[in-house]
């Protein structure tokens, strides 16, 4: 991985945009103090996620963006004005994949407002700080910023207390991540067993609630089985209620259907045997009407015979009244004997009438005739007519005889009448004894309807009883099937088929059963059974929740010894090489000496160099809950020191300078910036130094901050930093092959 080159805009002192690139392995800047060359290192250590604004010389994060100009330039022109922002980019060629990003090449950036916020940015993306945080500590640039040593800095790791030197060399180390790694799971364990003491807590509070409704939830159970027992048994007794009332009613059906109808076909003979016998009476009594009129005949004939003597007589008389015509003196006295005689006459005509009611053609005549008979006797007896001598006698026989021929000529109709009337008479007799068959007949088929009748509505009668017995039954059935809240469409259901085995009677009792055990089992509010599946559901997942965060603690606690594992081993594999670099380095800057790191208990424990030795049993012994720190001894040659507080100014930056190119030589970062790290150092010292710079070169890039001319030898490209009238730092870049020609003119 190669730094390409660092990119400056509005940052502190640089209000225009800087670029400063690196082709060269080793790279200088130079200039006078207060140029802001400083500035480009803490550049280096903001962009890399620095949010120390001391370590930034800050207050506010404004601080770190260009204010503008505070006065004219020389020249008279105005300055540069002030910005509302400030941004850095390092970019890089990750062409070999040294960082974990599918790019070959990453360009990392910063950007801050005058609001305070910050932005940070992975190939112009923005990305959290946390993603920078990580792929800084992947790639050996973590938050000791270890490789930033700025200006004053140089014994910084010589002043750090035990822990935090052993901090920086884990860093340095490249554990870093692991750390993240590890303090992420310990923060997550913390997190973990908070919320299985706040879900052990609920857990307890809710268990005793739990069981009591799990109780309830159970007679709950027990209930609902029986309910749904008793249900099918519900369903199957009103089935079979339902099927037996059906074929019940369909029994009755088929059996009153047939005899309502044949009552009705018996109704219907019977009207039409009453109307043929009514017929046949009637019929029947016109024959015997006949019957009379034979009588009648009878009664007429002899009759007949009377009104014969009588018109004899009649006869006799007019022939005597003929002779007395002839006679004067004797007519009167003999017409007053022919109207006695014609009264007589007249009288007999009339009961012959009466007696001949139903002869109606000769009532008539009858009547007529005696009506003249009468009217002609009123004369004679009142003297109505007039006796004239020449005529009178003549006339009365004239009329007698006159009525004597009317009087034959009824005769003979009532000979004609008679001899009809017995011909009729007969054919009545005839018709009399067949009319009397059929009313026999009609009669007794009558009487055989009639009975069957009767057999037919006693037989509806108790049908309709039997239905009606059947309509309180199925009123009972409904009542019964309704209060049970059963449907009827649900008796046709496969759930009332369960106890199709047992009787009606064996089903009602089991029924009966079961509602008894209901009550002994009691009531069961549905909102405490809802509650129990609530609760339990949630004591359930809190249940599981508090077994999967015991795993997850315990998974957590077993990545974490093995992380520990993993830093102890890698650290102490490093620490080993870095023990012995720092010492070669010590003696190569120092021309002998000794120099040792070891690992310590308390900050205090600091021994000299033959009981350093000692010191390193510690390693062995201390495995305690926290790390031991990292002391350092030396042992400059030709002097005997004790402690690294009695080393002189040039001689801690030295011994810096041993450890951090010990450090750097063991696990090299991408970059190492130096500000003024040789600013203590003399002559001789400073050729060692650039020696040295050469040699770790290969192993890293190096950004120097320097004033010093043999530090400046070592570099490729030099950078120099100057700042005008209106407080903006500038840039002016010089090859060292080109400074040579430069210089050789």
């Amino acid at each position: 991985m190669q730094l390409e080159k660092l990119e400056i805009a509005g940052f502190k002192s640089f209000a225009k945009t800087t670029v400063l690139s690196f082709p060269s392995r080793v790279t200088a800047i130079v200039g006078p103090n207060g140029s802001g060359k400083s500035n480009i290192v803490e550049a280096f250590r903001w962009v890399l996620g620095e949010q120390s604004m001391k370590a930034l010389r800050g207050k506010r994060g404004e601080d770190l963006i260009w204010n503008g100009s505070a006065s004219l330039t020389s020249g008279g022109s105005f300055g540069t004005p002030r910005m509302g922002k400030a941004g850095v980019t390092l970019s890089f060629d990750n062409a070999d994949g040294s960082m974990p990003l599918d790019f070959e090449k990453v360009s990392m950036g910063r950007k801050i407002f005058r609001d305070g916020l910050n932005e940070y940015y992975l190939n112009d993306s923005q990305v959290r700080l946390k993603d920078v945080i990580e792929l800084t500590a992947r790639i050996g640039l973590g938050e000791t910023k270890h490789n930033i040593i700025g200006q004053g800095e140089v014994d910084r790791l010589l002043l750090a207390s035990a822990r935090d030197r052993r901090a920086m060399l884990e860093e340095a180390l490249g554990l870093r991540v692991w750390q993240l790694k590890k303090s992420e799971a310990e923060r997550k364990l913390e997190a973990t067993e908070n919320n299985m003491q706040q879900v052990e807590l609920v857990t307890r509070e809710l268990s005793p609630h739990v069981r009591f409704l799990r109780d309830q939830a159970k007679k709950a159970e027990a209930r609902g089985a029986v309910e749904q027992e008793l249900r099918a048994a519900e369903l199957a007794y009103f089935t079979k209620e339902y099927e037996e009332i059906s074929r019940e009613r369909a029994r009755l059906d088929t059996a009153k259907n047939p005899l309502v109808a044949t009552q009705h076909e018996v109704r219907a003979d019977l009207a039409r045997m009453q109307k043929s016998i009514d017929e046949a009476e009637k019929k029947f009594a016109r024959i015997r009407v006949g019957n009379g009129e034979e009588k009648a005949s009878r009664d007429l004939e002899l009759k007949r015979r009377e009104l014969e003597r009588e018109a004899g007589r009649l006869e006799a008389k007019l022939e005597l009244e003929r002779e007395r015509a002839r006679q004067p003196k004797l007519r009167s006295v003999d017409m007053r004997y022919i109207g006695d005689e014609i009264g007589k006459f007249i009288a007999n005509i009339r009961v012959l009438a009466r007696e001949e009611e139903r002869a109606d053609m000769l009532r008539a005549q009858l009547a007529v005739f005696a009506d003249d008979l009468e009217r002609l006797l009123a004369q004679i007896e009142h003297g109505a007519v007039e006796i004239k001598k020449d005529e009178t006698d003549f006339d009365l026989v004239r009329e007698l005889e006159h009525t004597l021929a009317g009087t034959q000529e009824e005769l003979t109709r009532f000979d004609q009448e008679i001899e009809k009337r017995r011909h009729s008479v007969t054919s009545e007799h005839e018709a009399l004894r067949a009319s009397q068959a059929e009313m026999r007949a009609l009669d007794s088929a009558a009487r055989a309807r009639q009975e069957e009748e009767r057999d037919l509505a006693l037989e509806l009668e108790r049908l309709k009883f039997e239905e009606e017995r059947l309509r309180m039954r199925i009123e009972i059935y409904e009542r019964e099937r309704k209060s049970a809240g059963i449907e009827e469409a649900s008796l046709r259901t496969p759930e009332a088929n369960q106890f199709t085995v047992m009787g009606g009677e064996e089903l009602r009792r089991k029924i009966e059963r079961m509602r008894a055990k209901l009550e002994e089992i009691g009531g069961i509010d549905p909102a405490v059974v809802e509650e129990h599946r609530e609760l339990e559901a949630r004591h359930l997942f809190l249940t599981k929740e508090l077994a999967d965060l015991h795993q997850a603690a315990r998974s957590l606690k077993e990545l974490i010894r093995e992380l520990n594992t993993h830093i102890k081993t890698d650290f102490r594999e490093g620490f080993a090489k870095i023990k012995e670099e720092f010492h070669n380095y010590f003696r190569v800057i120092f021309g002998g000496g000794k120099a040792v790191l070891q690992l310590v208990e308390k900050e205090s424990r600091l021994v000299s160099g033959e009981e350093g030795e000692e010191g390193e049993e510690s390693e062995e012994g201390g495995e305690e809950a926290r790390e031991p720190g990292v002391d350092i001894m030396v042992d400059l040659p030709r002097k005997r020191i004790k402690g690294l507080a009695m080393l002189s100014g040039g001689e801690r930056a030295l011994t810096a300078i041993a450890l951090l190119f010990a450090i750097t030589a063991v696990n090299p970062p991408p970059f190492l910036v130096l500000d003024e790290t040789d600013a203590a150092l003399d002559e001789a010292n400073s050729q060692r130094y650039s020696a040295i710079l050469k040699e770790l070169a290969k192993k890293t890039q190096l950004i120097i901050v320097t004033h010093n001319r043999e530090t400046m030898k070592s570099a490729g490209i030099l950078y120099g930093v100057t700042m005008g009238d209106d407080g903006v730092s500038k840039l002016l870049s010089l090859k060292l092959e080109e400074a040579e020609v430069y210089t050789n003119r």
